[in-house]
C-alpha cells in the first residue's frame, strides 16, 4: 500500500514557498510515494452549509485561512525531487480555463520528468464561484466538457473541440505530455456523480474523509459504473484522502482500504498543538511496518 502526503503551504513561517524544496525532499527520503496538494482560488471568513465533509457542514478552515496555487507549488517541489510523484488533491476544474490550465499540466508534467498526477473535482463552495464570475450550478458538466476538451489539447494535433461551455478549432498544442496519452487524471469525491465520472472519464478516483464503513459500498459502486462502461474497475488507480489522527485509526483504515482495493492513502498530517512535520515522521515510521 502506497503512502502519500497532503500539505497546505500557506506562506506562514515554516511553510512558504523557499521552503518547499527541503519539505519534499524530506518527504521523499522518508519514503512517501506522493507529496499531493490541495486547491482553492479564494476562500471566505464564513460560508453557506455546503461543506460535505463534516456533520454541521462547515469547512474546518480558520477565517484568515489561505494558501498557494498548488502548481506553482508543485513546480517547486519537482525542482526538488526526482522520485517522488507530485499531485493535486484536488485541482478544481471548473474554475479554470481548461485551454491556459492543459499547457500548464503539459508544463508542469515535463518539470517533473512525467511524475504528475491529475486530481480533479467539482468544490463545494458556491463563494468561490461567485468571486470567479462563473456559475455554481452545472458545474458537473463543465468539468465533463473541460476535461474532454484538455484531453483533446494533450493527444491531437491540431486539436478541436466543441462542447456546451468551450469550443475551438486547429488548436497547435505543443509540446504534448510527457506521459502518453496524457499525465493520469483522478476524479475527486465520495458522491454517485463522482464515481460515475471516474468510471466514464478517470485513471483513477480519489475519495476524501471516507467512512471506514463505506468503503465496500463505494468499491462495489465504482465497480458497477465501470462495467456499464465495459472498463474494468480493477484497472482504476484509488486513492483515499484523510485527516491524521491517531496510528491506531490509520492502520484500521490502511487495512480495510486495501481489502477494498485501495492503492494509496493519502494523510493531511493536520493534528491540532503538533508540528506536521512530527506527524509526518511518524506517520513514515508506520508505513514502514506495513
Amino acid at each position: 500500500m502506497d503512502i502519500g502526503i497532503i500539505l497546505l503551504f500557506d506562506g506562514r513561517p515554516g511553510n512558504t514557498l523557499a521552503e518547499v524544496p527541503d519539505i519534499a525532499r524530506s518527504i521523499e527520503d522518508l519514503g512517501f510515494t506522493h507529496l499531493w496538494l490541495p486547491d482553492h482560488v479564494a476562500l471566505f471568513e464564513r460560508y453557506a452549509p455546503n461543506y460535505p465533509y463534516s456533520p454541521d457542514r462547515q469547512p474546518p478552515l480558520a477565517p484568515t485561512q489561505g494558501w498557494y496555487d498548488p502548481l506553482t507549488t508543485l513546480a517547486a517541489a519537482a525542482c526538488a525531487t526526482s522520485r517522488l510523484r507530485l499531485g493535486t488533491n484536488i485541482l478544481i476544474l471548473p474554475e479554470r480555463n481548461p485551454v491556459i490550465l492543459a499547457q500548464q499540466i503539459t508544463s508542469l508534467d515535463h518539470l517533473c520528468s512525467g511524475r504528475l498526477d491529475l486530481g480533479i473535482g467539482l468544490g463545494w463552495s458556491p463563494e468561490e464561484y461567485a468571486a470567479l464570475n462563473i456559475p455554481f450550478a452545472r458545474r458537473g458538466a463543465r468539468a465533463d466538457d473541460y476535461l474532454t476538451a484538455m484531453k483533446r489539447l494533450w493527444q491531437d494535433l491540431p486539436a478541436g473541440h466543441r462542447g456546451e461551455f468551450i469550443s475551438f478549432n486547429n488548436v497547435i498544442a505543443l509540446p504534448k505530455p510527457l506521459q502518453r496519452p496524457h499525465p493520469p487524471v483522478l476524479i475527486g469525491g465520495n458522491s454517485a456523480a463522482a464515481l460515475r465520472r471516474a468510471a466514464r472519464y478517470g485513471d483513477g478516483w480519489i475519495s476524501w474523509m471516507l467512512p471506514e464503513e463505506e468503503l465496500p459500498r463505494a468499491a462495489s459502486r465504482l465497480a458497477k459504473e465501470c462495467a456499464a462502461l465495459g472498463r474494468d474497475a480493477a484497472r482504476l488507480r484509488r486513492v483515499h484522502g484523510l485527516c491524521y489522527t491517531t496510528a491506531e485509526s490509520l492502520v484500521r483504515y490502511t487495512e480495510t482500504a486495501r481489502e477494498y482495493g485501495a492503492d494509496e492513502i493519502a494523510v493531511l498530517p493536520w493534528v491540532s498543538g503538533r508540528d506536521p512535520r512530527d506527524v509526518i515522521e511518524e506517520i513514515a515510521a508506520l508505513a514502514g511496518d506495513q
